[in-house]
């Protein structure tokens, strides 16, 4: 057995983070694996030697391809004995998308969490179910038990740090982070809320101030003090960062808090997990599969609203015909004290033990099932 893994894996990206870990992963258990690169924009990211090595190989004689591509990059074909798509969605149904019929034309579809299969499995993409495999995301967990430069900032350096870490968009729902955790620390206590943001296309300085104005009215709105200087000031970070320098903020941090409308896996809450930092996530998609307890993290309930983003990187897709996840804030709030007030006494090894799970050889060893 031979496979062709065709992937957006040098951008820089979440998704290219995805594809470099399966790669890597079949690899580490012995599949004979080539992968190929199909670029997207001009951006370029990280990319392990290793995977450099194996896209220098031949592709002659696969008999497995697996596609990690965006749907409409996808390509019907006999010409191998398995084609499969890896396919992420965020939201409730993708039945009425253009997506839909583009992955009927596949021999399998592959998706990393479970809601995403209940939903295509209730959309009916295929008569036969088991057509929709469950492969989680996989991670090289040696990374979590390694030292990282330092980071110092010097007005949350003596504080209890809240982060976030992701992109800056209406899915990720970042208002609810910022809006929780101004409801529910006073200006008094020892807390901070550090924001890691990026944006296709925008500079750091145009990232910085379009947070800043988030920010400033949310406050205004919220009207807890007489002026929005009266409450904790964000650190907003929106320069582009290394692997080493997103892990280094994870050792710094000392509470993860991404609360957004569907994550698909969320890498950053995964790491957190690892690194120890009792991520808070919605209960939707990845996080909700892969958070097993109070001490490696809490994933938050809600309710489902129709799609209303104004910022979808494509146009057919977060449309008012698609549903979402709405966390409860007042959950969010809850979690976010426990956090703060137990710091001391939950076992933090908790997080590390369960990301251990989706090890590049366990999650390897299971894709290596699936094309036997």
């Amino acid at each position: 057995m031979k496979v062709l893994y065709l992937g957006h894996y040098k951008e820089g990206t979440g998704w290219s983070r995805a594809a470099i870990d399966y790669i890597m992963a079949l690899d580490s258990v012995g599949v004979d694996v080539v992968c190929r690169n199909i670029k997207l924009t001009d951006r370029t990211g990280e990319v392990p030697a290793t995977v450099l090595k194996l896209e220098q190989k031949s592709f002659d004689d696969c008999t497995v391809c697996i596609q990690h591509l965006l749907p409409h990059h996808l390509v019907g074909t006999d010409h191998f004995d398995k084609n499969i798509s890896y396919f992420v969605s965020e939201s409730t149904s993708i039945k009425t998308t253009p997506w839909f019929p583009q992955l009927q034309q596949m021999d399998e579809v592959w998706v990393p969490n479970s809601d995403l299969q209940n939903g295509l499995t209730k959309d009916g993409l295929f008569d036969d179910a088991s057509r929709i495999r469950l492969v989680p995301h996989t991670f090289d967990t040696n990374k979590y038990t390694k030292s990282y430069r330092d980071i110092f900032i010097n007005s949350v350096d003596h504080k209890f740090k809240f982060y976030y870490i992701g992109e800056f968009n209406d899915r990720k729902n970042l208002e609810s982070v910022i809006r929780s955790f101004h409801s529910e620390f006073d200006r008094s206590e020892p807390v901070a809320l550090i924001l890691k943001v990026k944006s296709h296309g925008s500079s750091p300085k145009q990232l910085t101030s379009q947070v800043e104005q988030l920010c400033q009215e949310i406050k205004k709105r919220m009207r807890m003090y007489p002026s929005v200087e009266d409450y904790h000031r964000e650190v907003i970070l929106s320069d582009e960062m290394d692997d080493d320098g997103i892990n280094s903020l994870h050792q710094y941090g000392d509470c993860f808090v991404c609360t957004s409308h569907g994550e698909g896996w969320s890498i950053p809450a995964f790491d957190a997990m690892g690194f120890e930092k009792t991520p808070i996530c919605s209960a939707i998609g990845g996080p909700k599969d892969f958070i097993n307890s109070p001490e490696a993290g809490s994933c938050v309930g809600g309710v489902y609203s129709v799609c209303d983003s104004v910022d979808s990187a494509f146009p057919e897709m977060f449309t008012g015909r698609e549903e979402w996840f709405v966390p409860c804030e007042h959950q969010i709030k809850n979690c976010m004290r426990y956090y703060y007030t137990n710091s001391d006494r939950i076992d933090r090894t908790a997080g590390l033990t369960q990301a251990d799970k989706f090890s590049y050889e366990n999650v390897g060893n299971k894709i290596k099932e699936y094309l036997l």
